[in-house]
């Protein structure tokens, strides 16, 4: 039990370090690109940024670690490979949404921390799920 606890651990460590190296690098090409001036674009691809949010939450939250088979590491590592896909594209997503909200409407800080939150949230559940035999 502390082998899979560890690993996931360290998924989502990877995780986070990877989402701040993403940040920057989606932060830059969109501020580069012309959706800082054309509201209507940023709004557009806002809604399809949602729409991938949704159904790689739908994803995260179906999938259960009590149907994995925790004493093969097999079993263990394509666990972690599918939360950790899912929580990799919810975290883009969260960045993409943030940024495109502030071309829209400005920094709101609220809204900043609500996505943070969200991120923190899944998580939680990755662990809560983890942990619940």
């Amino acid at each position: 039990m502390k082998k899979i606890i560890k690993e996931n651990l360290w998924k989502n460590i990877l995780l986070i370090i990877l989402l701040i190296l993403l940040y920057f690098s989606i932060h830059n090409h969109l501020t580069s690109s012309n959706l800082v001036t054309d509201t209507s674009a940023a709004s557009t691809i806002l809604v399809a940024t949602s729409i991938i949010a949704v159904i790689a939450c739908f994803g995260n939250f179906a999938f259960t670690y009590e149907k994995v088979k925790r004493d093969k590491a097999s079993h263990r590592y394509i666990a972690h490979l599918t939360t950790g896909l899912l929580m990799l594209i919810i975290g883009i997503s969260l960045i993409f949404t943030a940024i495109l909200i502030k071309f829209i409407m400005g920094s709101f800080i609220i809204v900043d921390a609500t996505l943070l939150l969200l991120y923190i949230a899944c998580v939680g559940y990755d662990f809560w799920d983890l942990l619940r035999e």
